[in-house]
C-alpha cells in the first residue's frame, strides 16, 4: 500500500511542478495536454522501476546509479516527445525537457522526504 501512495505522490507532484513550468518556458496553449500525457507515461514507469530495482537490491549505491541512468532516459525521452507534440526542434526540446525535470527532480525530492 505504501508502494501505490508513493507512486501516487510522485506523479502527482511531478504533475504540479513540470506542467506548468513546461508550459511557462515553451509558452503555448498546445503544450499542457502532451506535457501531462508524457509524464502519465514516464513517471510511473521510472518510479515503479527503480522501487523494483532498490526492492531487489537492497543496495543505495545501485539504486542511485539506476536513479541517474533513468533520469538520462527520462529527461532524453521526454525531451523527444515534447519536440514530436509540441511541434519543437529536438535541441531546444531536450533542453525544456532536462530543466523541467532537473527542478522536479530537486523539488520532488525534497517535498517527498518532509512527507
Amino acid at each position: 500500500m505504501k508502494a501505490i501512495y508513493t507512486l501516487f505522490s510522485a506523479l502527482a507532484l511531478t504533475l504540479v511542478l513540470e506542467v506548468p513550468l513546461g508550459a511557462w518556458i515553451i509558452r503555448r496553449k498546445n503544450s499542457i495536454i502532451p506535457l501531462i500525457l508524457i509524464n502519465l507515461l514516464t513517471n510511473p514507469a521510472l518510479n515503479a522501476a527503480l522501487m523494483i530495482i532498490f526492492a531487489l537490491t537492497q543496495n543505495y549505491a545501485v539504486y542511485l546509479i539506476f536513479v541517474i541512468l533513468g533520469e538520462i532516459a527520462v529527461f532524453l525521452g521526454e525531451g523527444l516527445l515534447i519536440g514530436f507534440l509540441c511541434d519543437l526542434p529536438p535541441k531546444k526540446s531536450i533542453l525544456i525537457s532536462t530543466a523541467i525535470n532537473a527542478a522536479s527532480l530537486i523539488l520532488g525530492s525534497a517535498i517527498l522526504s518532509l512527507i
